[in-house]
């Protein structure tokens, strides 16, 4: 998977032959096919890989306690992702990817589901704690948050920011939404 995702870093899923992709992964492409039947399920593995992380990441957020440790936790979970930009950029291309491969797109709406649904739950816990204002409307909230997420990515992948600055400017805009 590290060497499918150095190959795809460099050119792209659909530049990116199997033979490009079993050589940045030091096996052999008879040897790529016993794991994967095609670059399309590889792909796909690369898609479930990254929500599983971000569902993991979520769990830790929900289970902080305070907005605070949630906040920190956030910060240094998005600033080690951010920190090495191919990781952003591999994002943005499973993104574009979900606009033409029905296997993606399936995980990235599911994803975008789970992730809602998640954050939705922390904030209107949040809410109960007292750690967030009452007002806050939760559902909207989330959207806003995962909007936000995918802007900064977006905006280290194409250069526009560098990492650490865009993961400060993120916390402010979360604290600003958040009204914290």
């Amino acid at each position: 998977m590290d060497g499918a995702r150095a190959c795809f870093h460099q050119h792209g899923f659909h530049a990116a032959g199997t033979a490009d992709i079993a050589a940045a992964a030091k096996v052999s492409v008879a040897n790529l096919y016993q794991y994967f039947s095609s670059k399309d399920e590889l792909i796909i593995a690369i898609a479930e890989e990254d929500l599983k992380s971000d569902l993991v990441l979520l769990a830790m957020i929900r289970s902080a306690g305070s907005i605070e440790k949630a906040l920190e936790l956030a910060v240094e979970a998005i600033t080690h992702e951010a920190s090495d930009p191919s990781v952003s950029r591999l994002r943005l291309e499973v993104s574009t990817e979900a606009t033409r491969n029905p296997g993606v797109a399936e995980i990235v709406l599911r994803a975008e589901r789970m992730q809602r649904a998640a954050l939705e739950d922390w904030i209107r816990q949040s809410q109960a704690r007292g750690d967030m204002p009452a007002d806050l409307d939760p559902a909207s909230c989330a959207f806003a948050l995962l909007c936000l997420i995918d802007g900064a990515f977006t905006r280290v992948a194409t250069g526009a920011l560098p990492p650490a600055l865009a993961a400060r400017e993120l916390m402010r805009a979360i604290r600003a939404l958040f009204r914290i």
